[in-house]
């Protein structure tokens, strides 16, 4: 499961960089989410761990699948409805379809769900990054099965026939060309542009070197205790953090002075490193 939660962290290092702190959490949502405001749900930064996002949420029972579809699926439909037992199994056929569509084909089975699928970085794509649930059960990620980038991606709830209550669920999807991510994870995680890159304390020379070495850039920085925005620094600065914010770009968070380690950054630089290529 994604660690969805790690998103904020990425925009604010705190608790091991205590003075970007709120300013810096702000200034990446303007940044960040200015362009996609019309689709904004305040649920950004999202890749909340999905027990900590639906604490007191569920209902469904969620399951990831191969983007082939079962048999007996109308091909123009945006869901496809099993029976199983005494539930629904809905499989999302079309990644890029409206939620007024999805909530349409919700409500002719009598339920009254919301889902809306929006662009997420690679290790997002493939997860839930939120929901709401009136009936307050639980929902559970099962598996994930997508490539990301590509499209090719499927998400399966399996939902109580009798469920009368209303749910809102969101899931990140592979960004299109000129689409930025209203859902990330963490830069260095899986799939992600700096995967198995001990980026934390190298110069912005080396990152970017890196990243271009991926077909990648640093898209803006943000510097100072305020975390002020920066479209340059100098290449000796150093890389504090960074975030992933559309497809080959991240926001870079960079400083004069060498990057301090503390004990628990040490840990997870160590734990993200861990079966990478060692050299």
């Amino acid at each position: 499961m994604i660690k969805i939660g790690r998103m904020v962290a990425a925009i604010d290092p705190a608790p091991h960089a205590p003075e970007q702190g709120q300013g810096a959490r702000e200034l990446l949502h303007e940044i960040i989410e200015t362009p996609i405001k019309a689709r904004r749900r305040a649920r950004w930064p999202v890749l909340f761990p999905v027990a900590a996002v639906l604490a007191a949420a569920a209902v469904l029972g969620v399951a990831f699948l191969p983007a082939d579809a079962p048999s007996g699926i109308a091909p123009s439909a945006a869901l496809a409805f099993q029976r199983s037992g005494d539930d629904w199994i809905v499989t999302v056929k079309d990644l890029y379809a409206d939620p007024e569509r999805f909530a349409s084909e919700f409500k002719a089975r009598g339920l009254d769900i919301r889902l809306s699928i929006a662009p997420g970085s690679p290790s997002a794509v493939g997860h839930v990054t939120g929901g709401e649930n009136s009936e307050g059960a639980r929902i559970e990620e099962e598996s994930a099965e997508c490539e990301s980038p590509g499209g090719r991606c499927a998400v399966a709830f399996r939902i109580p026939a009798d469920f009368k209550g209303s749910a809102a669920i969101w899931f990140a999807r592979p960004a299109r060309p000129g689409e930025r991510y209203e859902s990330a994870g963490d830069v260095d995680a899986t799939g992600e542009l700096l995967h198995c890159v001990p980026y934390r304390g190298m110069t912005v020379d080396e990152v970017r070197a890196v990243l271009a070495e991926r077909d990648g850039s640093i898209e803006e920085f943000r510097v100072g205790k305020r975390s002020d925005r920066a479209q340059q620094v100098p290449g000796n600065w150093f890389v504090k953090d960074a975030v992933p914010t559309a497809p080959g770009q991240v926001l870079v968070w960079a400083q004069p002075e060498r990057v301090k380690f503390t004990p628990e950054l040490i840990a997870d630089v160590k734990k993200k490193m861990a079966g990478c290529p060692q050299g």
